[in-house]
């Protein structure tokens, strides 16, 4: 990982602690996208940070993401700490890239904490789980890109090979922004990218979060 990746320093001074308002059983709450106007910008990124949380789940994107899946098979990849497959009552995956050492390593010289698995998201590559459980629709939350050499803005060789995962299912749902993700190459194929203020993150440019969905049905 290059300096380009840097955790942003955020002022620790004066920061709340939002963690007993926003986590439950190591989980994200599920709250409209409004209510995260209560608090300080900074104490959530701060938030985030601490939990190792990126994108942020809300009633709004949950119940989006259920439309558009309408009951056929899902799946979850690179679900990090699981909040969002929770919330949609599917398969959660992932592959655990940060529990390597050498990644964790790196993490932590970067000021970065790594995401504490829990045991409901099952331990497997995301192209492997896609082959295992064959679901017609795939989603992810700020996925890291497969790249063997970062000539890719926001990947890394152990990232997820999405194009591979696009040719096995009938719709991939990525959701992120466009500032980290804008670059991934699969967005090459064609694709609609949706912007919509009930989408949160802890981007700095909030304006730019978006969700990306590649639709063969």
């Amino acid at each position: 990982m290059k300096n380009r990746l840097l955790a942003q320093i955020i002022p620790t001074n004066g920061i709340t602690d939002l963690s007993s308002d926003l986590l439950s059983h190591n989980k994200m709450r599920l709250f409209h996208a409004e209510h995260y106007k209560n608090y300080k910008w900074m104490d959530l990124r701060m938030f985030c940070h601490n939990h190792a949380r990126y994108g942020i789940p809300t009633i709004e994107l949950i119940d989006y993401l259920k439309n558009i899946i309408n009951n056929r098979s899902c799946i979850e990849i690179g679900a990090g700490a699981g909040d969002l497959g929770f919330h949609l009552g599917i398969k959660m995956t992932d592959s655990w890239q940060q529990t390597d050492p050498l990644i964790k390593m790196t993490y932590e010289a970067m000021g970065q904490p790594t995401i504490n698995y829990p045991h409901d998201v099952e331990k497997i590559d995301a192209l492997h789980a896609v082959i295992k459980y064959q679901p017609k629709v795939v989603v992810a939350s700020w996925i890291t890109t497969h790249a063997p050499t970062e000539q890719v803005y926001c990947s890394n060789p152990l990232g997820i090979r999405e194009a591979k995962i696009l040719d096995l299912i009938d719709t991939f749902i990525i959701i992120g922004n466009s500032d980290i993700h804008g670059s991934k190459p699969i967005l090459k194929i064609e694709h609609k990218m949706i912007q919509e203020p009930w989408i949160v993150s802890r981007a700095k440019n909030q304006d730019n979060n978006c969700i990306y969905i590649w639709d063969k049905s």
